[in-house]
Parts: structure tokens; sequence; C-alpha cells
């Protein structure tokens, strides 16, 4: 063999090793950056994140700026290691960084976020592949409008009352604050014929019972923005106190009510006192975040018609807000609020509507064992508890009056009773308000008129 035959050789050998390093290298795919959603910026600043991403040559480099009337301005610029030969080894990053109306320097209007994306790739003349990837920066920094209609308005501890408020543009997210606790708004009228102004709104709230004395309620209304209005209104605030009852368990109650539901519930403890005090705490604080959960998303139309009815032929055994200490021989082991009223009657007594609405929840609730959840609109629920029968399921529309089953003595129950309870907004509230319909005609469904005005109160 020649020596020009080996040279030609060596030439194909390296030929061939240049191909299998550089036609990979040459791969077409660009960096893939995930779609980035519209970002409204106010005051309140905003943690802005975007993943890019480039599995083949490596991530290169990485940009965000953002254009405006005012030119393009650099945010985030991020090179990585590589080369030509080998690429980069960065295959993922994600840009995290908190956007400020100040920092940004922009006035209020209308500008973009841009992303760029380079990898390691030979093309675009040795530059890479390249992404890019958008999305629209809105920034606004005037809070919404925001005016109350309502008059002066008198609520008790732990009862209810009604807002009416007018609103400069639909936002997202308007209600009463009462403290810490939030009651949202809906639009006014959303049950009549004609739509519904979008900007009249009326909020039901509640004064929780724990809150403390004197709580701050306003009216607020809060855009997408992040731009936060707050409007007081005439209020009187009557506080009350809770009866306090000790309660005394026996062993039979221990041995055929509380045994059998720790046990069910995962909550057995070392002897039957522990056992209830689980029960009576834990199970009982799930039951609750559960129920929350279920009233969250409630419906824009009022269903329910004047006042609520008590159950027919029904004794009362307990009150709204009873703070109960539980005692197991000698000793106290737990304690609790009983957030409804005791209902005794006969034995599996029919159980009925108190009102007009949606049936939400049907099914078996720990400690209140059989329960039907309804929504009556406007955030407003009732709850049935301890039934020894279940008559209608969710998503059944009922009337006031209609039967949902019997009672009993399901969940934590000492007897067969109905356990019954009014919430606004999720928290409960005094049924007594609602049973009585010229409490719920005068200090709620006169202010769900659109003629109501400021000069009357309720």
């Amino acid at each position: 063999m020649t020596a020009r035959f080996w040279l030609f050789l060596v030439l194909v050998v390296a030929f061939i090793a240049a191909a299998v390093v550089i036609v990979p290298r040459l791969e077409g795919t660009p960096p893939e950056i995930v779609e980035i959603a519209a970002v409204e910026l106010g005051h309140t600043p905003r943690l802005f994140v975007v993943e890019v991403s480039d599995e083949n040559s490596g991530l290169k480099s990485v940009e965000l700026r953002v254009l405006s009337s005012g030119g393009s301005k650099t945010l985030v610029e991020r090179h990585f290691p590589g080369g030509y030969l080998l690429g980069g080894d960065t295959r993922r990053d994600t840009i995290e960084i908190t956007l400020d109306v100040e920092s940004l320097g922009l006035a209020d209007g209308s500008a973009t976020l841009v992303v760029v994306a380079r990898d390691w790739s030979l093309r675009e003349g040795l530059a890479g592949n390249g992404s890019e990837r958008s999305t629209s920066l809105t920034i606004d920094t005037a809070p919404p409008k925001l005016e109350v209609e309502s008059g002066l308005t008198y609520v008790y501890r732990g009862g209810s009352g009604a807002v009416v408020y007018r609103l400069g543009e639909v936002t997202h997210k308007d209600g009463v604050r009462v403290g810490k606790a939030f009651f949202p708004g809906y639009p006014m009228g959303a049950d009549d014929a004609s739509e519904p102004d979008p900007l009249l709104r009326v909020a039901l709230f509640a004064i929780p019972v724990e809150e403390p004395p004197n709580p701050t309620v306003v009216v607020v209304a809060r855009d997408s923005a992040g731009n936060e209005s707050t409007a007081t209104f005439p209020i009187r605030i009557f506080d009350r106190q809770f009866s306090e009852t000790s309660i005394a368990l026996s062993q039979r109650f221990l041995n055929d009510t509380v045994r059998p539901l720790a046990e069910a519930t995962g909550l057995a403890g070392r002897d039957l006192g522990e056992s209830f005090k689980q029960v009576n705490e834990l199970l009982r604080e799930r039951n609750e975040e559960r129920i929350r959960a279920i009233v969250e998303d409630s419906s824009s139309a009022r269903r329910w018609q004047g006042g609520f009815e008590q159950m027919r032929n029904s004794k009362v055994t307990s009150r709204f807000a009873e703070q109960r200490t539980y005692w197991w021989g000698k000793r106290p082991i737990s304690q609790a609020i009983h957030y409804g009223f005791d209902l005794a009657s006969t034995g599996g007594a029919p159980v009925a509507a108190a009102n007009a609405g949606v049936v939400v929840f049907a099914d078996n609730l720990g400690i209140y064992g059989n329960c039907v959840l309804i929504d009556h609109g406007l955030g407003l629920h009732s709850l049935y508890a301890h039934m020894s029968q279940i008559d209608v399921t969710e998503g059944t529309a009922v009337a006031k009056g209609e039967t949902l089953g019997r009672s009993g003595s399901t969940g934590l129950a000492g007897g067969d009773h109905l356990h019954f309870a009014i919430l606004v907004g999720g928290r409960y509230v005094d049924p007594l308000e609602w049973w009585d319909p010229k409490w719920v005609r005068s200090h709620i469904e006169w202010r769900l008129q659109p003629a109501a005005k400021t000069a009357r109160g309720g």
C-alpha cells in the first residue's frame, strides 16, 4: 500500500469521525419555552416564573426583557457554560424574578415581556437555535372605584347582615372583610329574568363568634393587578355572651358511639377518653375543613324566599355557639363550640328543607353522620346532620318544606335528633335570625331590592 492510500484512509476516517461529531451538533430543534400567561402588575410586586429547556445541545443563553413605548430593558440575562464541540450541560433553567413597578420604571399602560433562549447547536452561523415567547404586561396602579349604597346596619355577634355596593369596574375579588374573615360579593338581581348589573353587588356577611370585640368591617374590592380599595359603612355591632355547659360522657356513649367512630376514622386512642378527644377535636377539624370546601362555591342566584323553617314539632335541646366542656369521670377531657341548634322530635322524624335551594352534599360526614348541605345562593347554606336516612342526592333542587330524610343518631350523636346549622360565607351564624320572617325581611331582603337606598337602616 502506498503512502497516498494511507493518507486517503486517514482522511476518510477523519471525515467520518468529524461527521459523527458534527452532524448531531447541527440539530435544528430550538429550546422550549413553557407558555407564559399575561401579567397584570399593580403596586404589589409579583413573582414571574418561566421555564426553559433544551434536551439536545443544551442551553447557551436565556434573556428576559420588557418592551414598552420607552424602549427595551433587559431584566434577566444568563449565559451557560459549554462549547461548540460538545455542546452544553445545562438542559433546564427556571427564571424567577419579582416584578416591581418602581424598579421597572413604567407608567400605567401596556408593555410586553419577552423571553429569548438559544442553544449550543452549530446552526445559524454557530449562534445556535433560537426560541422566543412573549406575553402582555399591563401596568395598573389605580385602585378600583367603590361606593357603598347601604345605610346603617345593625348586627349581633354570631349574626348576619347584608350590604350593597357599586364597583367602578369588574374586579378580581370583592366582598366584605370582617376582621380576618372574608365574605364574597355577588351580582344584584341574579335571580331576576333580566340581566343583572355586574357592577352593582351585594354581600351577605357575619360577625363570627371567634372575632374579637368590635372587629373592623369594610367593603373590599381588589382588581387583577392586586390594587385594593376599601370602604366603610355605618354599622353597629352588638356583643353578646354565649352559654357554657358541661357534659358528662357516659360509658355507654363512649362504647357504642365513640369507639366505632374512632376506629373507623383511625383515631382510636389508648383509652376511650383519648378516643373521644381525638374524634371531638381532630375529626371535627377535618369535617369543618370539608364543609368549608363544599360551601366555598355558592350560586350567584338567590334561591330562598322569606324566613327559614324550623323542623316541624321539634324542641330545642341546645343552642347556637354553646361552649361545651366534656367530662370523663372527674376530669375535663375536651371542649368544643356547638355551631347550631339541636332539635328533638319523635324518632325518625321527617327532616324538611328549611328553604329552597340545591343540595350540594348528601353523604356521611364524620361527627355529623348522615348529613345534607343545601346551597340557597349568595353564600348562604343550611346543614342537616345525624340523619338516619337521606332521601335526596347531590345536585337536586329542593323546595321549602320538601323532605330531605329522617332524623337519627348517626355520627357523634347521643340520641335521635337533628343538628341544624346555617352558614354565611362559610361561617356559622345564629339560625334564630333566619327562622324569623320579619328579621329576614327587614335585615336582608329589602336590601336585595334594586330600589333599596341608603336612607333606610336595617
